[in-house]
């Protein structure tokens, strides 16, 4: 893991134009032709000029924060396991914590949650100083401009909706998906019935 801290682009003072901006959860379709985006849930974390960024979030893996850690010299108290992000920049770990904790390079997503990816974030926690809710998470998702917005319209590959609590902290690995399959089939519904 070359790169434990990774840098992203920046998109404050972007206007979020109609579709998918930060906070909104793709959910993927039964039909999706991708075997890595099978049954995932992913948070939308950016949208700038260049395209959208985002996270898998229901890809437990069986790998250890802690393991990481040690290979950069530091020391990690915690059993906390880290989640397949993504299949780009898969060297690189965030932390995709609650929004009522920062660090020095802390972006707020939405008012459920914010990532942090620097190693102040570790220094903190170790001193007790902890966000209510966490993953860890290494990889990210990556769309260049207008392929999002081609997958979910014409491919249909993707749901939408805005990131819940109770979705992004309360569920895991499949329930998250089939919890998301479910709130976007009720939405259906409940649109079509107004």
């Amino acid at each position: 893991m070359s790169e434990l801290f990774p840098t992203g682009a920046d998109n404050r003072g972007l206007s979020i134009h109609r579709g998918v901006g930060p906070g909104t959860l793709l959910i993927s379709t039964p039909g999706i032709n991708s075997d890595y985006f099978q049954q995932t849930v992913i948070l939308i974390t950016e949208r700038n000029s260049t395209g959208h960024l985002g996270f898998v979030l229901n890809k437990q893996t069986i790998a250890e924060v802690r393991t990481a850690l040690v290979q950069h010299g530091m020391e990690w108290p915690y059993q906390d396991f880290m989640y397949e992000g993504g299949p780009v920049q898969r060297s690189a770990m965030i932390m995709m914590h609650s929004q009522e904790w920062y660090s020095s390079n802390t972006m707020q997503v939405s008012d459920i949650c914010a990532i942090s990816s620097d190693k102040l974030m570790f220094e903190k926690m170790v001193d007790f100083n902890m966000p209510a809710q966490r993953k860890f998470l290494f990889g990210q998702c990556v769309w260049t401009q207008g392929q999002l917005d081609r997958e979910i319209s014409h491919h249909r590959s993707w749901l939408t909706l805005p990131a819940t609590e109770q979705l992004v902290w309360d569920t895991e690995g499949e329930d998250q998906w089939h919890a998301a399959i479910e709130l976007c089939a009720k939405s259906a519904i409940d649109h079509y019935f107004e």
